[in-house]
């Protein structure tokens, strides 16, 4: 945390916001973890990067004419819940399984991806359960 002094305090008294840090990788990290070291040269290089293209093509997305069926998870930690909706309306054919009852792993959760391909399969079909 010496490296970080911003996570020291994650207090909610105040207005600044906690940062979340699931699904990230640190520079820090590749040198604390001896499974990355190897890694370290072509991480520094990819982190210096300043010009990568968008992520994708949001004029190709509004034309799709492939079904799209996507989960969205309303209280997920690793992606905003109105990023992804914003993100799944930018898609034509796009349907969305919107729910608070499971999170960011559930498609690989014990117990939860049956659920999860239940309700990806019904709007497939364009039924409600």
């Amino acid at each position: 945390m010496k490296d970080h002094p911003a996570f020291l305090n994650l207090s909610t008294s105040n207005d600044e916001p906690i940062y979340f840090t699931g699904e990230m990788i640190y520079p820090s990290m590749f040198r604390d973890y001896i499974e990355l070291r190897n890694l370290a040269p072509t991480a520094d290089i990819l982190a210096q990067m300043t010009d990568w293209p968008a992520l994708y093509d949001t004029e190709r997305l509004a034309h799709n004419e492939v079904p799209v069926y996507a989960s969205i998870y309303m209280d997920d930690m690793y992606v905003s819940y109105d990023f992804a909706r914003e993100t799944a309306s930018k898609i034509k054919n796009c349907k969305s399984f919107i729910t608070n009852a499971m999170y960011h792993d559930a498609i690989g959760a014990a117990g939860k991806s049956e659920e999860v391909f239940k309700q990806l399969f019904a709007l497939r079909e364009d039924v409600m359960d």
